[in-house]
């Protein structure tokens, strides 16, 4: 085969070592944010083992902020460009250092959910990378065959050390071999033949009795066939305290909890668009607002070009509300807007560029709760595109009663994808600091005094602007959440049947004043 080997590093030079056996490999270069760069290295491929979310090289090793764009935009395009260039199998290097936070004493597998430490943009970055792939393949012709990597080392370690973390580099190799050349056991034959397309994980650990996490499904004939053969693990267990041998659950709660407080000034991200001009409007009259935007509000306003008819300008307010000009994708300004603040709401947005989009919907998000964090500020307001609507072959299209909760379905648009990627970053900060996020997600706006009904009828999440400020707004004044992090879908009381905005209703205590039926019942 031709194989591709992203990643720079011990494992990645010698997977390639070993590949040159029996196979052509190609050692990416280049920066594979690049979509240039990306379809060059894949053309002609057969196989993509990409290491780098893992092991970036020097060059990923700086800002978090990089490191987490080469993961997340750097997946996006890599995979893009190797679903055109007909790549079927790819192996996806990943950390079970995301499994840390679960005690040594408790016999984790693939079967837990990770729990990526967000102030580690390692972990952070693999974790991304996963999400994103695992859309791929939800919803393109490849299987993405995932290893979750414990700490690769090599003969060097040396002086008889013993780690439960360490995995020799043979064995990682070992098992990325296996992983591009073994089938899959994916329920995945149909009634005219196989369909390639599939998401599957193996935790790897190294050789030993006693490793941080142990040997599971990649082991036997029905996973992977793999046998570590260096034991690397001490030779004793861990000590389990009382609590891990009971199995008590608080282990796992929140590594800080950040205390509520009277909500009086609130800044807002992305004031220019229409969403947060409501917003505001909504808000003025009894809080203090800090609005910040990449360009002046009067700029914006003066130029007059609604996102669609009827949507909301914003508007200049006077005293004693502020203006900040603020780029999102900048971290420092993203800090120093939110001093001083009580809550935040993150109104911001790019849907069609594929650079921008990444680093305001994903890296912006990132800024926002680190900076929420830094602040001590517990209610954060969350905004995004409906998550599941995405059809064939793994979306919920044709479903109905889809609850707010369903796993997103991103797929692979970019707006859809880089906000999906944004989203786990929040729900994970939330998690972590036992933050107050309700997350608003919203699919078609409506004007009702412009708006005209038209051949299908309105959109089965469609709301009027009012109604969608007055959302925030009550997102904003809610008194408490049943969970840290949660989905609100955002619509009219429609009779689709398809989604409700039951759940807004019960916990925000918003009650949708529009039912827009000038656009779905039929008259005379």
């Amino acid at each position: 085969m031709r194989v591709v080997v992203t990643g720079q590093g011990l494992l990645p030079e010698a997977l390639a070592r070993a590949l040159r056996r029996e196979h052509a490999v190609v050692v990416a270069s280049g920066d594979l944010r690049d979509e240039d760069v990306a379809r060059d290295t894949v053309a002609g491929a057969d196989a993509l083992i990409h290491l780098a979310p893992v092991a970036p090289g020097p060059a990923g090793d700086g800002a978090a902020s990089e490191r987490l764009d080469q993961a997340t935009r750097g997946t996006f395009v890599l995979l893009q460009a190797a679903v055109a260039a007909g790549v079927r199998r790819v192996v996806l290097g990943s950390t079970l250092a995301m499994f840390d936070r679960y005690p040594a004493s408790w016999s984790v597998s693939e079967t837990w959910q990770p729990l990526p430490d967000v102030t580690d943009p390692a972990q952070l970055a693999a974790y991304l990378a996963e999400q994103s792939a695992k859309q791929f393949a939800h919803f393109e012709p490849i299987e993405v065959v995932c290893l979750r990597l414990a700490t690769v080392v090599d003969d060097q370690v040396g002086d008889g050390r013993r780690d439960p973390r360490w995995l020799h580099v043979d064995d990682a190799v070992q098992a990325c071999l296996k992983a591009l050349t073994r089938p899959l056991r994916l329920r995945n034959d149909t009634a005219t033949g196989r369909l390639v397309q599939g998401w599957c994980v193996y935790h790897i650990p190294g050789g030993g009795k006693h490793t941080r996490a142990p040997l599971a499904r990649a082991g036997g004939e029905h996973g992977l066939g793999y046998t570590p053969e260096h034991d690397l693990a001490p030779a004793e267990p861990p000590v389990a305290s009382p609590a891990e041998q009971a199995g008590d659950l608080a282990l796992l709660g929140p590594r800080r909890r950040i205390p509520s407080r009277p909500i009086r000034r609130v800044v807002l991200f992305g004031a220019g668009g229409p969403l947060a001009a409501v917003t505001a409007a909504q808000l003025a009259p009894a809080y203090r607002l800090r609005l910040t935007d990449l360009r002046p509000l009067a700029t914006i306003a003066a130029e007059g070009k609604p996102q669609s008819k009827g949507a909301p300008l914003p508007a200049v307010l006077p005293p004693p509300h502020e203006e900040m000009q603020v780029d999102v994708t900048d971290a420092d300004q993203v800090l120093q807007a939110c001093a001083g603040m009580d809550a935040v709401i993150n109104c911001t947005v790019i849907r069609p560029h594929l650079e921008q989009a990444f680093l305001v919907n994903c890296l912006g998000a990132y800024h926002v709760m680190r900076a929420a964090v830094a602040h001590g500020i517990r209610r954060v307001v969350h905004t995004g595109p409906l998550q599941v609507s995405s059809e064939w072959p793994s979306g919920y299209g044709w479903d109905f009663d889809v609850p707010d909760d369903a796993p997103a379905r991103a797929g692979v648009w970019i707006y859809g994808h880089s906000k999906f990627l944004g989203q786990e970053i929040v729900r994970l900060f939330a998690e972590q600091y036992d933050l107050e996020v309700p997350a608003l997600y919203y699919s078609a706006f409506v004007d009702p005094a412009t708006a005209q009904p038209h051949a299908g009828g309105v959109h089965p999440m469609s709301i009027s602007w009012e109604d969608a400020g007055l959302a925030m707004r009550r997102a904003l004044e809610a008194p408490t959440l049943p969970a840290p992090f949660e989905i609100f879908h955002i619509l009219a009381n429609l009779p689709h049947g398809k989604y409700s905005s039951a759940k807004a209703q019960r916990l925000l205590g918003w009650q949708p004043r529009d039912n827009l039926a000038h656009l779905w019942a039929r008259r005379p």
